[in-house]
């Protein structure tokens, strides 16, 4: 073989390794745009938190905890030493946030007459407002309402079903 022959052969060769198939590359993805219905976020900004919701959440835990019946003896409408600290903490908790208003509701055991049950729970109602205006908290947040026997916490009738429906119970907004 001559030299223009191993030169064919040898470009022959080149030609062929260059017509081998070379990888194709991987497509690269395209940035989508954010779509209309979800707003842009940058991947490091952080999801958006409610401040005034979370702030509603800590104070309806706050509320649960510490506006707690306040149970009276038979036929009485004084505030026992527990009541009176029960009513402490209601008033520290209202002093602190402002736009707590309350409803105290008065209740009744069955016994005595319809009207006498209702006069008592106003009664009781009362004794518990004055407390907490007495306290510092303003009449204007605070309202009172009886009812009596009307809706006992237990529906007994023994002793002690009486002694858990003798008491005050709150209806609060904010």
């Amino acid at each position: 073989m001559n030299l223009k022959h191993w030169t064919l052969v040898g470009l022959s060769a080149l030609a062929i390794a260059g017509c081998a198939k070379k990888p194709k590359p991987e497509p690269v993805a395209e940035p989508q745009p954010p779509r209309m219905d979800e707003p842009a976020r940058t991947p490091a900004e952080p999801p958006k938190v409610d401040e005034e919701a979370l702030r509603r959440q800590r104070i309806q835990a706050r509320v649960s905890e510490v506006f707690k019946p306040v149970y009276f003896a038979y036929d009485q409408s004084t505030l026992s030493a527990e009541g009176q600290s029960t009513l402490q903490e209601i008033g520290k908790l209202m002093k602190e946030v402002p736009e707590i208003t309350a409803r105290v509701e008065g209740h009744a055991d069955e016994k005595g007459s319809n009207d006498y049950n209702l006069a008592l729970g106003e009664r009781r109602a009362k004794t518990v407002n004055d407390y907490l205006t007495s306290y510092g908290i303003q009449g204007t947040r605070l309202s009172t309402i009886s009812y009596g026997e009307e809706k006992p916490a237990s529906e007994g009738h023994d002793e002690s079903a009486w002694s858990k429906n003798r008491r005050v119970e709150f209806t609060t907004t904010f």
